[in-house]
């Protein structure tokens, strides 16, 4: 398949998989009498479909093999021209025949001659008698005989021939129609899971809706399964929100996690020593910097959060960890009108701390930034429930999304960081039950390439299924994409860079190319005619002359005599033929040339990932059987599809 060739079927549709999917089994089960609400019942076996099963990432479609060919279809029945041998005789004939009418002609006039003396009636009765017996037995007469008898030869052969091309034509059709009727009966449809098991997988291009889908496919099999899965989602397209649906539709617990209104009445010391959660800030503030920045600043952060962390009787929330830090810049006012966030003594502790912490420009400055950004989480909008314990999150058979939205942008991006690097410190702490659960961040481009390579080593480490979904092929992910132990799958790239660099981590092959096809048709028409006539005449003469004489003796008597004579005989002879011949030769030759040349091109052109459907993936694997690519489709109405196979299509050795 080119592929483009596996996803034709499906562009036509929707991009929401749920709608799609609803349509689709709609028709399928739409019957009268079963249910009120065709839609409701179609979703609910879209739900029931996607949820069963292995856990795949989509499907492939495989075109049934075309009919092998039939064991005569290269010996198609051959006509046979009748032989014109008597036709070509009787031709010779009559033309030699033509030569001798004259003389026919005048045996006929004299036989009729003689006739005459022996009566009119009987002479007429006898000539006509003897020209229609000429005439059928002329070589003429011959001639038409024979190309009678010739064109019935022709007509009866080309109807034989007619009716074996018809019987061999019906046998090859037959035998393609039963093949095409077993194909029929062939799965078209196979689930693409991941050969290698992988413990991190890449997801790049692609847009919400193809996302959304994505994770649906994903998702379901592996909740089914009872083993949870946490997303990520920094995206504000409710990425998650179809496997959501779907999942509520089987019964499965679905929590929503919102931030960082969730953080804001949570005690972060549930979670954190102080140590921890001033490492955790100081790598929420690295990343916000750019490369190369100095590295003191990090341990200034730490320094600067762990000394009001281990300060705090309290409950650590962001709301007072960010007093703290007021009181360390000595900008903490205390309101008599209104309940402080620390008490007087949290307040003596932090304000004694102050020498310790530094007095310098560097550090001050620093500190402004650490606490600007604190009161940065600490104003946003709180959540009607506050967030638990990271480790919480992981509870079997059950879905947890944990979206980060607001209309401050630095906020938000502060956000991210912060639900990022939490999940991290997790992650590091064993919290999850190695091989228990799939995480998945969508959207995380922005947070760098040392903490996606961190985020990888820490989930390989704790056992947890690892899922990228990037929207960019930009430089920091190119060097992420195919690290140790992972698997890349690649969406719709719209940019045309970014899908040369797919492109070129597919890789590429030698292909042989057409580059030039010739034909040439040659017809050569000879034709000859010759006629000879020849002429011979002879006439010879004989004369002869003859002389003798004789003489005798009788007693006294002498007697003698003389005798001669002459003869004369002339001969003619008179010889003539004539011989007519025409020659006719036709030759007609064609030759068809094709050039192939070995070149050295990508295996998939940047313009085949630019033109995928939403829904629309290629899966790169290093598998057991080698490296492997493979074009799918990730719409969850496929499962509602017929010839839908259970099993992955058998790899090829």
């Amino acid at each position: 398949m080119s592929a483009a060739e596996n996803t034709s079927e499906l562009e036509g549709r929707d991009a929401d998989p749920s709608g799609s999917g609803g349509r689709a089994a709609q028709d399928a089960l739409g019957k009268p009498g079963q249910s009120q609400d065709p839609e409701e019942q179609a979703a609910a076996e879209l739900a029931l479909r996607v949820f069963r099963g292995d856990e795949r990432w989509g499907w492939e479609f495989v075109q049934p093999p075309e009919p092998p060919a039939h064991r005569d279809a290269q010996n198609p029945p051959v006509y046979t021209e009748p032989s014109d041998v008597e036709v070509r005789t009787a031709y010779e004939r009559a033309m030699t025949g033509r030569k001798t009418t004259g003389f026919g002609c005048l045996t006929l006039i004299a036989g009729g001659v003689a006739l005459v003396s022996v009566g009119v009636e009987a002479a007429i009765i006898v000539v006509a008698l003897v020209i229609a017996l000429i005439i059928a037995t002329s070589p003429k007469a011959r001639l038409r005989a024979a190309q009678r008898r010739l064109q019935s030869a022709r007509e009866q052969a080309q109807r034989d021939y007619h009716a074996r091309r018809q019987a061999w034509q019906h046998s090859i059709e037959a035998h393609r129609a039963e093949h095409l009727r077993h194909n029929e009966t062939l799965d078209t449809w196979y689930p693409i899971s991941l050969t290698s098991g992988p413990s991190r997988i890449d997801v790049f291009g692609g847009t919400g809706n193809g996302w959304a889908s994505l994770l649906a496919t994903l998702g379901g099999p592996v909740l089914g399964s009872g083993r949870p899965v946490v997303v990520l989602d920094l995206t504000q397209q409710a990425v998650a929100l179809e496997l959501a649906g779907l999942a509520a539709r089987r019964g499965v617990t679905v929590a929503h996690v919102p931030m960082p209104g969730a953080l804001l009445g949570m005690d972060l010391s549930e979670e954190f020593t102080s140590e921890e959660l001033a490492e955790t800030f100081a790598e929420v503030l690295a990343s916000m910097r750019p490369p190369g920045a100095d590295i003191d600043l990090r341990t200034i952060d730490v320094d600067v959060i762990h000394t009001v962390t281990d300060l705090l009787e309290g409950p650590v929330t962001l709301a007072r960890l960010a007093a703290g830090l007021r009181v360390l810049l000595r900008v903490y006012d205390v309101d008599p009108s209104s309940p402080s966030l620390l008490s007087p003594t949290e307040i003596e502790s932090i304000t004694r701390a102050i020498d310790l912490v530094g007095q310098g420009e560097r550090i001050q400055n620093e500190l402004r930034y650490v606490r600007a950004q604190t009161e940065l989480l600490a104003k946003a909008e709180a959540a009607d429930t506050p967030d638990t314990p990271a480790s919480a999150w992981w509870k079997a058979g059950s879905l947890t999304i944990v979206t980060t939205e607001d209309r401050v942008h630095r906020r938000k991006d502060l956000t991210d960081r912060f639900v990022f690097f939490r999940l991290l410190h997790t992650l590091r702490g064993r919290s999850v039950a190695a091989g228990s659960g799939t995480l998945v961040v969508a959207g995380a481009d922005h947070l760098g390439r040392e903490a996606l390579e961190t985020m990888a080593r820490q989930a390989r480490t704790a056992g947890v299924r690892l899922v990228f979904l990037l929207e960019h092929l930009r430089e920091a992910a190119v060097q992420v994409v195919g690290g140790s132990d992972s698997a890349t799958v690649f969406m719709r790239m719209g940019n045309g860079e970014e899908a040369k660099a797919a492109a070129q981590f597919i890789g590429q092959e030698h292909k042989f190319l057409v580059n030039q096809l010739t034909r040439q048709i040659g017809e050569t028409l000879t034709e000859g005619r010759g006629s000879s006539y020849s002429f011979q005449r002879g006439v010879s003469d004989t004369d002869g002359v003859s002389r003798g004489g004789s003489s005798s003796w009788s007693g006294s008597d002498y007697s003698s005599g003389s005798n001669w004579g002459t003869s004369r005989s002339t001969t003619t002879s008179l010889s003539r033929s004539w011989q007519d011949s025409t020659n006719t030769s036709t030759a007609r030759s064609t030759t068809t040339g094709e050039n192939l040349s070995r070149v050295y091109e990508f295996a998939v052109e940047p313009t085949q990932l630019q033109a995928l459907p939403p829904t629309g993936l290629l899966l790169v694997e290093a598998g057991p059987h080698g490296r492997r690519v493979v074009f799918g489709d990730c719409n969850p109405g496929i499962t509602l599809l017929p010839r839908l196979s259970a099993r992955p299509r058998p790899s090829l050795p």
